[in-house]
C-alpha cells in the first residue's frame, strides 16, 4: 500500500529527475556554446566567489587586498556556502562547479517545498500546480543556475514559510525564528520578509492566547525575528560604518545622490509596484511589464483572486488559510522596486519572491477544484476539479515551455560572453600586469578572481567610498580618482569605454594594451572592455589657474573649491538651486591650443551659494574656471548684500577663467556666504532663458 512517506519520496526521485534533465540540457548547451568552456552567465557571480576567496586567504569583507572592508556581497551567508571549495584550493572551474552544484541543490529543495506547501495552502490540485509551475519556470531555471544567491534565498524562503504553516496552530514558533536568522542573512529583502514574518507571528500569539482564554504578553523570544531583520544592517555597520551595504548604495534609490532625482524615484514608487506586480501576472516573460499575454493575465489573474476570496469564504476549508502570503508578497514587491534597474537580466531581482506569487496562482486554482470536489455531487465534482487543474495547464505550458528553451540557449550565451569578455580580461591581466599592479574597474567579479590584483571597484560595489561618487555622474567620479593616494589610485582601467566619456581625452588613459570583443552580447555592459595603463602625469595641472598672471603681485590664493569633488563642497557647504548636476568637459586655453585640459564641474541653472575661508576687510578677487557656453550676468552677494554683477563672455570651445573682486567692506567675517546668481540673458537657445552656467574651480585671492 502507498503510504505518504512512499508518497514523498516519489515526489522526491521525480524531482530529482527533473531538475537533472534541467541542469545536463542547461551545462551541455553552454558547453557547446563556449567551446567547452565553464562559467557562469553573470559577472555579479564571481563578486560572491572573489569575497568567498578572501575569507578562504583570511580577510573577509576584505575584497581584494589593499582595499577596505566593504559589504558589496549583497547576501551575508551565500560567500560562506562557496567558501569550501576555495579553502581546499580548487582551481576556478572547480568552485563555478561547486557554485552550480549549489544551485542545483537549491533547485531540488525548492520544487520540493514547492509542492509541500502548495498542497498545505490549495489541496492536492494546488501541490501539483505549484511543483509544474515551478519546473516549468525558464526565468527560475535561470536564476537558480546562475551561480548568484537567488537558490539560497528562494529556498530559505519557502523553508521558512512551510515552518511557518506548520507552527502557526500552536503559534509557539519554536523553529522558525531560528530560520529567519538564515532567511536575513540570504539578501536584505530578506531582512525585510522577517520583520513581516515577526509581525504575523505577534498576532498569531495574540489569537492563539485569547482563543485559550488566557492573556497575552510579548516574551523576550517575540523579539528574536526583529533581531534577526537587524543583523545583516549590524553587520554592514560594523563593516564598512553604514547600515547601508555597499552593494545597496551603489544601486538602491534610497542611496541616490540628488535630492530632486530621489524624490522622483520615490514617488513614482506606486507605478513600479505596479509594473512589477505586472511582470509577476505576466510570468516574467521579457518585456512583461510593456506587453501582457491576455491569457496568462486571464488564468493568473484568476488563480490570485481565487486565493484571496477564499482565504475568507467559506468558514471550513480543506486547507490552511494562508493568509501569511498576502503581507510577504505585497512587502517583498515595496522592496524589490528599490534597486533603480529593478528589471535587468531576467528580472533577476524579482526572483527570490517569485515562487510564492506561484503559490498565490496555483494555490487559488487548486482551492476551486478541491471545492469543488466538496461541493458538487461526486461525478460533476471530478469533472469540475479536473477543468479547474487543465485550465491554468492549458494556458501555462504552451507558453513556458518553449520559453525555456529559449531561456536554456540565453543561459549558454550569457556564459560565453562573460568567459570571453570579463574572465579574458582577467587572466590576461593575472599574466601580463606586474604583481603590484592596481586595475581601476567597472565589472568587479571576474577580472578581480582571475586576475588576482588589488582592485578599485570605480562603480562603489566592492571599494569603500565610490558608490556615491560614481553616481554623481562622472565629473565627480574623475575628480575623486584622480586625488586617490598612490598605494590606492589605479595603474590600469579595465572599463567599457562608452561608460567613462572624456576619459580617454582627459589624460589619464593611456595607449589601449588588451581588448576583449563580442561578435554577440546578449549579458555585459558593452562589446569591448579595454585594458588602458593609468597615466597622472599632467593630471593636476587643473588644480591652478592657467595664467600665472591671474594672481597678482604680492597676493595669493587664500581657498579654491573645486567643484564636482564632493569633500570640497561639503567643506565650502557648496549648494544650488534648482539641483545641478555634475559634467565632465575638455577644452584647450585660447594661447594653447595643443594642450588641452579636462576637468569636472557643475551645471549651474540659477543660484549657486558656499562659504569662503578668507580675511576680513581686504578686497577678494573670485577667479571661475567655466566653458562659458553661455554668456552669463551674475549677481553677486556676499552675506546677502550685493556685491555687483560679473559679466561672463560666451566663449567657443575654449577654457575661460574670468575674474570679478568684492570689495572689502562686504567682508566682515572669516567665512562668508558668497552667492552667485544668474540673471536671463537672451543668449540662450532660442533666447527663452534656457542657459546655463558651468563652474569647474573657483579661486579666491587676496
Amino acid at each position: 500500500m502507498l503510504t505518504p512517506r512512499h508518497g514523498r519520496a516519489l515526489l522526491a526521485i521525480l524531482v530529482v529527475l527533473v531538475a537533472g534533465f534541467h541542469a545536463g540540457r542547461l551545462l551541455s548547451t553552454e558547453q557547446r556554446i563556449t567551446g567547452g568552456g565553464i562559467c557562469l552567465p553573470l559577472d555579479d557571480s564571481f563578486i560572491y566567489l572573489q569575497y568567498a576567496k578572501a575569507i578562504a586567504e583570511g580577510h573577509p569583507f576584505v575584497y581584494t587586498s589593499g582595499n577596505a572592508p566593504t559589504s558589496g556581497a549583497t547576501s551575508l551567508l551565500y560567500p560562506f556556502l562557496l567558501l569550501p571549495p576555495h579553502l581546499l584550493r580548487v582551481p576556478a572551474s572547480g568552485c563555478i562547479a561547486w557554485a552550480l552544484a549549489l544551485g542545483l541543490a537549491g533547485y531540488v529543495l525548492s520544487a520540493f517545498l514547492m509542492a509541500q506547501i502548495g498542497r498545505r495552502l490549495g489541496g492536492v490540485v494546488g501541490g501539483a500546480l505549484s511543483l509544474l509551475l515551478f519546473l516549468m519556470s525558464p526565468q527560475l531555471l535561470w536564476g537558480y543556475m546562475s551561480g548568484m544567491e537567488i537558490p539560497l534565498y528562494g529556498t530559505v524562503l519557502l523553508g521558512s514559510l512551510h515552518v511557518y504553516l506548520r507552527e502557526r496552530e500552536t503559534a509557539r514558533f519554536k523553529t522558525l525564528r531560528w530560520w529567519l536568522f538564515a532567511l536575513a542573512a540570504s539578501r536584505p529583502e530578506g531582512a525585510i520578509l522577517a520583520g513581516v514574518f515577526g509581525l504575523l507571528m505577534l498576532a498569531d500569539r495574540r489569537r492563539a492566547a485569547r482563543a485559550a482564554g488566557a492573556p497575552w504578553r510579548a516574551g523576550p523570544e517575540a523579539l528574536l525575528p526583529f533581531a534577526a531583520a537587524a543583523l545583516p544592517f549590524i553587520v554592514n555597520l560594523l563593516v564598512s560604518g553604514s547600515i547601508e551595504s555597499t552593494s545597496s548604495q551603489a544601486k538602491s534609490i534610497l542611496a541616490e545622490p540628488y535630492r530632486e532625482t530621489r524624490l522622483t524615484y520615490l514617488t513614482g514608487a506606486p507605478v513600479v509596484w505596479g509594473l512589477i506586480a505586472k511582470v509577476y501576472l505576466g510570468m516574467m516573460q521579457p518585456g512583461g511589464f510593456r506587453y501582457l499575454d491576455p491569457a496568462l493575465v486571464w488564468v493568473n489573474g484568476v488563480g490570485a483572486a481565487l486565493y484571496v476570496l477564499t482565504s475568507f469564504f467559506p468558514g471550513r476549508r480543506p486547507w490552511a488559510r494562508g493568509l501569511a502570503l498576502l503581507p510577504l508578497i505585497a512587502a517583498g514587491i515595496v522592496v524589490e522596486s528599490l534597486p533603480v534597474y529593478w528589471y535587468v537580466h531576467l528580472y533577476r531581482y524579482l526572483q527570490g519572491l517569485y515562487p510564492l506569487v506561484f503559490l498565490l496562482v496555483a494555490a487559488g486554482w487548486g482551492r476551486l477544484a478541491s471545492l469543488s470536489g466538496l461541493r458538487l455531487p461526486r461525478a460533476a465534482g471530478v469533472a469540475a476539479a479536473v477543468v479547474a487543474a487543465a485550465v491554468p495547464l492549458w494556458v501555462w505550458a504552451p507558453r513556458l515551455l518553449p520559453e525555456q528553451a529559449k531561456v536554456i540557449r540565453f543561459y549558454g550565451h550569457n556564459c560565453e560572453n562573460i568567459l570571453h569578455q570579463q574572465v579574458a580580461v582577467g587572466r590576461w591581466i593575472d599574466r601580463s600586469l606586474p604583481p603590484d599592479a592596481i586595475v581601476g574597474l567597472n565589472d568587479a567579479g571576474a577580472i578581480a578572481y582571475y586576475g588576482r590584483r588589488h582592485t578599485v571597484d570605480l562603480i562603489g560595489l566592492t571599494s569603500a567610498g565610490y558608490a556615491r561618487v560614481y553616481r554623481s555622474g562622472l565629473g565627480c567620479l574623475f575628480e575623486h580618482v584622480r586625488r586617490e593616494p598612490p598605494p590606492r589610485r589605479p595603474t590600469y582601467f579595465a572599463i567599457y569605454p562608452g561608460w567613462f566619456p572624456y576619459w580617454r581625452e582627459s589624460g589619464i588613459l593611456g595607449p589601449e594594451a588588451f581588448r576583449a570583443h563580442l561578435d554577440f552580447n546578449t549579458i555585459c555592459g558593452g562589446p569591448d572592455m579595454v585594458v588602458y595603463p593609468a597615466s597622472w602625469v599632467d593630471v593636476a595641472a587643473t588644480d591652478q589657474p592657467t595664467d600665472p598672471g591671474a594672481v597678482p603681485r604680492g597676493k595669493q590664493i587664500v581657498d579654491a573649491l573645486d567643484l564636482a569633488w564632493l569633500p570640497d563642497e561639503q567643506r565650502h557647504e557648496w549648494r544650488a538651486e534648482p539641483e545641478a548636476k555634475d559634467v565632465l568637459r575638455q577644452y584647450a586655453f585660447p594661447d594653447r591650443p595643443t594642450r588641452p585640459l579636462t576637468d569636472g564641474g557643475r551645471i549651474v541653472y540659477g543660484l549657486q551659494h558656499f562659504r569662503a575661508q578668507i580675511t576680513p576687510g581686504k578686497d577678494l578677487t573670485l577667479i571661475l574656471r567655466t566653458d562659458a557656453w553661455y554668456s552669463n550676468r551674475i549677481r553677486v552677494l556676499v552675506d546677502g548684500k550685493p556685491a555687483g554683477i560679473w559679466t561672463i563672455a560666451r566663449a567657443k570651445t575654449t577654457w575661460e577663467e574670468p575674474a570679478f573682486t568684492v570689495p572689502a567692506a562686504l567682508l566682515t567675517r572669516p567665512r562668508p556666504e558668497i552667492t552667485l546668481e544668474r540673471e536671463p540673458t537672451g543668449d540662450e537657445e532660442g533666447g527663452a532663458g534656457r542657459g546655463d552656467l558651468a563652474p569647474f574651480h573657483i579661486w579666491m585671492v587676496q
